[in-house]
Formats: C-alpha cells, sequence, structure tokens
C-alpha cells in the first residue's frame, strides 16, 4: 500500500469501516463479492469476521477455495486501519450519512474510498465532463473553457481524471478555484496515467478522488467502464465534449440516461473523428450543448454572472499573410498543401507565416493538422 499519504488526523474510522476498506482490498475481490458478503452476514464487521476464521460456505459460489484461503490470510483489519488513518482516507459505506446520494442508482457500489480535503464538493450541484482521451485542441479548449465556468458558477466537475478531455475540464476548474471529484478505475495509491501525479495532487487539495477498488489494483483493462457508471452516478448532469463511437465516455453518457441524468453533448464538425460520438448522442436525443449556460439550465440554475476565466492569453495581431492563413483555415484543422491552395501564398511563405501563427499561439500542431486556436 504506496502512494503519496495525505495527512487528515480528522478522519477517524469505525470498526465497521476499517473491515469495509480490507475487504474491498482483498484479493480478487469484485463488487458482485463484496456485495453478496455483506448482503449474506448483515455488515462488514461479520462478513469479515467469517473471512478471518475461514468460515466462507456457498454463499460465494463464484469464490473458490483458493480465492478464500488467500482472503483469509491476507485479512488484516490492523493493518488496515493504520494504513487509512495514514492516508487520510475515507470509507463510504452504503445507508450510511456519509455515502453519496446516489440511492437511486440500480447498481451502485456497496463500499467507496475516498481521498481529498474538501468532501463537501459532494454536496454541491455536480457536473460529469468527459470525452476522448485523443482529443483534438479545440476539444481540450472546450473543455477546460467548461470546466472554469462551471466552476465559476459553484458547480463541482466530476470526471475520469484521464488524459485529453477529463484532464482539461479539471485543469479549467482548478485554475478558476472550483470543486473537482476525480473517480479512478484503479486503487487511490495507483497513479494512472503516471503524468498526472500533479494533476491527482491538485484533485485532492480542491476536491476528491474516489475509488470502487483496493489499493494495489492497477489500471486493468475491464475496470474503467465499470468505473464509467460511478462517474454517471455521481452526476446531476453528464456533458460529453468529444466522443468517439465506441469510446468509454459513450459508455458513460448511456449509464447516464439509464440513471436518469440529462445528457448534453457538444456538436462537431463532421470531418472530426473525435466528434463522431457526440453527434451521435444528438442524433439519438441527447441536448446539443450550444451555450455553456445550457448546462445551468440543465441543472435548473441561473447563471451567477461570474466572469468566464479567459484559458487563452493576449495575442499580437498577425500580419496579413499570417492572417490569411487563419482566414484559409476557416476554424477547421488543415495542411500546409491545402493552405497554400486556400490562400494563394507560396509554399515558402506559407511555412513562415505558419511559424509566426505558432510562436503567437494562434494555431498548434496536433494529429498530423495545423489547428487554429
Amino acid at each position: 500500500m504506496t502512494g503519496e499519504p495525505i495527512s487528515l488526523r480528522d478522519v477517524a474510522h469505525s470498526t465497521n469501516e476499517v473491515a469495509a476498506a480490507t475487504l474491498v482490498c482483498l484479493p480478487k475481490m469484485t463488487p458482485t463479492r463484496l456485495r453478496v458478503l455483506l448482503h449474506h452476514f448483515g455488515s462488514a464487521e461479520l462478513a469479515l469476521r467469517a473471512v478471518v476464521a475461514g468460515q466462507l460456505g456457498p454463499e460465494i459460489g463464484d469464490a473458490g477455495a483458493d480465492v478464500r484461503r488467500a482472503w483469509r490470510d491476507r485479512a488484516d483489519p490492523d493493518a488496515m486501519r493504520r494504513c487509512l488513518e495514514a492516508r487520510g482516507t475515507r470509507v463510504w459505506l452504503e445507508g450510511t450519512d456519509a455515502y453519496p446520494i446516489i440511492d437511486a442508482v440500480p447498481d451502485r457500489p456497496a463500499v467507496l474510498l475516498a481521498e481529498g480535503h474538501q468532501p463537501d464538493v459532494l454536496t454541491a450541484p455536480r457536473v460529469a465532463v468527459v470525452g476522448t482521451r485523443t482529443a483534438t485542441p479545440h476539444g481540450l479548449a472546450d473543455a477546460r473553457e467548461l470546466g472554469a465556468f462551471l466552476a465559476g458558477e459553484g458547480v463541482t466537475v466530476v470526471s475520469g481524471l484521464a488524459i485529453g478531455i477529463d484532464a482539461a475540464a479539471h485543469d479549467g476548474a482548478i485554475a478558476a478555484g472550483g470543486g473537482v471529484v476525480g473517480v479512478v478505475a484503479t486503487g487511490l495509491d495507483v497513479t494512472y496515467p503516471r503524468r498526472h501525479a500533479i494533476l491527482y495532487d491538485r484533485v485532492r487539495s480542491l476536491g476528491m478522488i474516489v475509488a470502487e477498488r483496493g489499493f494495489g489494483v492497477g489500471p486493468l483493462p475491464g475496470l474503467f467502464p465499470i468505473r464509467n457508471r460511478i462517474i454517471a452516478a455521481l452526476a446531476d448532469v453528464v456533458v460529453v465534449v468529444e466522443a468517439t463511437l465506441r469510446g468509454g465516455a459513450r459508455i458513460t453518457a448511456q449509464f447516464a440516461l439509464d440513471y436518469g441524468r440529462s445528457v448534453l453533448a457538444v456538436p462537431g464538425s463532421r470531418r472530426n473523428a473525435a466528434a463522431a460520438g457526440t453527434n451521435a448522442l444528438i442524433a439519438d436525443g441527447a441536448h446539443p450543448l450550444v451555450e455553456w449556460s445550457d448546462v445551468l439550465v440543465a441543472l435548473g440554475m441561473t447563471a451567477a454572472g461570474t466572469p468566464r476565466i479567459s484559458t487563452s492569453p493576449s495575442r499580437p495581431t498577425p500580419t496579413p499573410k499570417a492572417q490569411a492563413l487563419l482566414d484559409a483555415l476557416g476554424g477547421e484543422p488543415g495542411n500546409p498543401d491545402q493552405l497554400a491552395s486556400r490562400s494563394g501564398l507560396s509554399p515558402q511563405e506559407v511555412a513562415v507565416a505558419l511559424a509566426e501563427l505558432d510562436r503567437a499561439g494562434w494555431t498548434e500542431r496536433a494529429q498530423g493538422a495545423i489547428w487554429p486556436c
């Protein structure tokens, strides 16, 4: 149980909470097995006693003798209590006051583990902002701007701490000083992706990181779709910024619809493969998100009039040839040959003008194309 601890000495744990965390962290423990144990024995404490005593019967039918022996050998509530206290981990059991209000969700986790300095972010209106890992510069800019806008309106931004849209939405909310919730598919002591170590620390400072899995669980592919149901459950509204046709964001949106949450999608160009999923959602009945204030309408809120935080620094006015290239882009990505054809500039002139636009922040190179910023 490694990782950067958060010292929160005011977090106390009952015997039942420690038992629940111990069960969650047992090898090959699944949400279904955990729920069966808790239902059969009536409490985490009684279930753990049966595990330690080797008294599990046929109630856990899919857990063989080798799994049960591993549970018995690895169950150590004393070590778990020390770990929880050192990290400042909260243990939220279904049916208790601390558990998030997601009672209407049929497949909600029986136990959630959480770390962070601002648990009250879960009492504010919550919007999940999700999307593809292979986002375009336009999609990333939209996610940052939306995150900042929501933070300015007192709305907590929920996402999955993944590369792409998730991270951009959290960055925008954090830059605006807003509340954030990150829902991870790993254990709380595992940072994935590793490049997001600083982002994880910032989310812990301004909000909470929530996990269903025990300490030490790594980024197994099958855990991410399951995690997405928690993102959808914790949100009052789900916004999809960019998504492929078969990505995790579409899965989150479907969970949200199943749970009766509103789903909004940012429409995109048919030339943009990263917008195919959002356009398909709109075709299937999701609300198109045209203005950020549309999210507030879905939440039943009105805008507080907080100035939107600009995510783009001031930029010098382009020279005439550079402006001609921006006009040739027309808000869409392009390549140098296309720009030369549209603008009438020579390839050499295009190269010089593009270098100027890149330096000034008017354009960005990504996914093999030139994007206007």
